[in-house]
Order: C-alpha cells, then structure tokens, then sequence
C-alpha cells in the first residue's frame, strides 16, 4: 500500500520551533516525532512504498533521516502555497489508484489494519473527538457513517458536532479531477461530496494534532498517558424527554430538568454522549424519518444551550412487527434486530465509536433498555425509577433514582 506524506507547510504557528524545520522533527522525549510516526507504519508493513511531499526547504531533513533505512521514499521537493489538495493534483502522476495521505503535524499510533479493513477500498477520513471544534474541520455523518457536510474551521456555520477530520485519509485517485492550483483536501473534498462517498472512520486511539505552540507543549506534556474514552448511551422517552404525548414536532419537546442537572454535573472531558431510542412511529406511519432527524437536531440544540454539550450521535431503530395502523410502511414491519431488548443498534454504536465495553455506561427507564444493553456486553445498566429511594442492585442492571445516578456517573 502506497503511504504519502506530506510536510509542504512553513510552520508558522509553531514558531519559533520550526524556523527552517518540519514540525515532525520537533522532539518528543528525545526523539524526533517522524521516529514515532515511521514505527507506527512500519508496525503494519506501511513503510515500504513512501512517497514524502516536503517543503523545498526542508528536504535535507528528510534525504538525512532515511539514509540507512532499507527501504528509500521517493522524496518530492515543492514551494508552499499550493494547499494539501493542489500539491496531491500537481504530483498526481506518483500516485497509484488507492492510497493512504497523513499529515506530518499529527502524533499517532494507531491500528492501521483495522483502519484499512474498514469500509473496505472506500474513500474514508479518519476522525475523532475533537478537544478544539471551533479550530478544526468537523463533519456530520448519515446513519451508515458516510459524510454529508464538512464546517470548515473558517466556515461561520456552527454546526453541532465534535468528530474533527484528523489528518489521515484512505483515498482513490479520481478523486482529484480538478485542475491544478492552489486548493486545501477539505475543500477539495467538499467538492466532491455529492460525487463520491466519502466515510468517517471514528476512533478513540491515540492521536494529537501539535500544529500550534500550546498543542505541541500539551503533546509533550501528556503524550504517554492513555485517557481511557468513555460513553454514556441514553435511552429518549421517559429519560431524556417526557413521553406523556407522541412527540412529531420539535415543539412538543420537553427535556427533563433533572437530566440537564446531570450532564451539568459529569465532567464532561473524553465522554461520547449516545443516544439509542425505538421509534415505531416511523413505521406506524406517525411521523417521518426526516421530520425525527429534525426533532433529534432541535433537541440537540436544547442541550447545547443547557450544558454546553450534546449528544455525538442519535441511533433510532424504526421498525414496528405488528400490523393493523392506517398509514404504516410495510417495509419496516419487521422482526429486526436493532429494536430493543435486541442488541442490534447498541453493538453497532460501540463499533462505530470504537468503544471499550467496560467505559460504557446505559440509562434508560425500562428493562427493556437494560436487557439490550447488558446484552451487548455493557456491565453498567442503570434503570431510572423515581420511586426508588434506595438503589437496588441486579444481576443485569442497577435501579436507581436520577440523584443517585449522579453520584454513580463522578
């Protein structure tokens, strides 16, 4: 698999650390970044065939660095300006039909099998939670994790996510038709997005991006800790909102009090916020998947005003197997295996995010929700009954009030 790398920038906002040096020269305790980076490739038999895209300036550094290794990188000399899309359209020729870009700013040690074999020969951006949004390039995905907008960090759009696009990508060639100049991949991308498929591959491995002075200092600083990634996933009706009547319009919303108390209490650092809800009026023919993405939109907006945070991502199972409603879609009357008790949208979110099973945490307010999760391997089911003052402990799952859950999620 062909691997370029580029490192065509001047590195300004790392200065003074990179006058006349590429960034992945910068030192982590005592060694040069790019060490860190080339093991992480050669770890998956990557570091075979590079191609390194560097600044005119700075290609001694590399020509330097791979002298003794056995296998040599062809090594491109350009000026800077042409952003990271304009440098892969004008050096085209060097590259084969699929191949993998990575940015020489980002620290990472990630499992690059796994990052290959999914989405298997698609195009696909490698993403994560952001610490940074409004100084990163985020994305909102579709329910298959395919993208369907990019806010670019200079865009004034504010949209509500924190998946920020990383610096790594799986990509095809034909992507690059457009003609040569100056053009950043995001925007080129963007471009594209109504012509190709492009996925998110979301994970929690390490990886930072030391593109500034205080990055690059946090980097040193915490480079060899391991913050463990936890998930809270929430069950809707009955324990984010009130389902005292059919909510089919974001007006009819009414987010309990004593949730926004509780996510104002958790620290709030490396937690992903999920929701997983049956929605059987979709296939009852009550309400329309559009008309629910839009209420899940709104709610997060709710949210966000509260806590300052909102939920990474809503997964919503809209089958129903019994028959007999006026304006049903007998397409979703169907036994599935997403609606809960079953497993199905649980497991399917702990893939996606790439979750550890033991950080994950469920609430919901049936043992419905709990059967589904425990299920699904999660050891921390917490059913919410108001009546209960004490807390109940079960095999399955624990029954508490919403107080006491508070103390359980510190």
């Amino acid at each position: 698999m062909q691997v370029i790398l580029q490192s065509g920038g001047v590195g300004s906002r790392l200065y003074p650390f990179t006058i006349n040096k590429p960034k992945c020269f910068l030192k982590l305790k005592g060694k040069p970044i790019i060490d860190y980076q080339y093991e992480n490739l050669k770890k998956y038999n990557l570091h075979k065939k590079l191609v390194i895209i560097s600044n005119k300036s700075h290609v001694h550094y590399f020509q330097r660095y791979f002298k003794n290794k056995k296998y040599k990188p062809k090594i491109i000399s350009e000026k800077p300006g042409l952003g990271s899309g304009g440098s892969l359209i004008k050096n085209i020729k060097f590259l084969e039909k699929n191949f993998i870009l990575i940015y020489l700013d980002i620290f990472f040690d990630i499992n690059f099998s796994r990052f290959l074999n999914k989405y298997k020969n698609e195009n696909k951006i490698f993403s994560h939670k952001t610490a940074h949004k409004f100084d990163s390039d985020v994305i909102i995905v579709d329910k298959n994790n395919i993208i369907k907008k990019i806010c670019t960090k200079n865009s004034k759009k504010n949209f509500l996510s924190n998946v920020s696009i990383s610096g790594i990508f799986f990509l095809k060639k034909n992507i690059l038709n457009k003609k040569k100049g100056k053009i950043g991949l995001t925007h080129l991308i963007l471009k594209q997005l109504n012509k190709a498929r492009f996925y998110s591959y979301f994970s929690n491995e390490k990886f930072s991006d030391f593109g500034t002075r205080n990055r690059y200092k946090n980097l040193k600083k915490n480079f060899k800790l391991n913050p463990k990634t936890k998930a809270i996933i929430f069950d809707r009706d009955g324990t984010i909102i009130s389902e005292k009547e059919l909510v089919n319009s974001p007006k009819k919303l009414k987010v309990f009090k004593k949730f926004y108390k509780l996510i104002n209490k958790i620290n709030k650092k490396n937690i992903i916020l999920i929701c997983i809800t049956n929605q059987s009026g979709i296939a009852k023919g009550f309400i329309s998947e559009k008309k629910l993405e839009k209420i899940h939109s709104e709610l997060n907006n709710k949210i966000y005003k509260v806590t300052g945070t909102f939920f990474d991502k809503y997964y919503y199972c809209p089958h129903y197997p019994v028959a007999g409603f006026k304006k049903e879609i007998k397409k979703l009357k169907i036994i599935c295996k997403c609606r809960k008790p079953k497993a199905g949208l649980f497991l399917k979110a702990i893939n996606d995010f790439n979750l550890n099973k033991k950080y994950i945490y469920n609430i919901g307010n049936t043992k419905s929700d709990m059967y589904a999760g425990y299920s699904a391997g999660i050891k921390r089911n917490f059913l919410l009954s108001e009546d209960k003052k004490n807390i109940t402990y079960n095999k399955r799952y624990i029954e508490l009030n919403y107080e006491n859950l508070i103390s359980k999620l510190k």
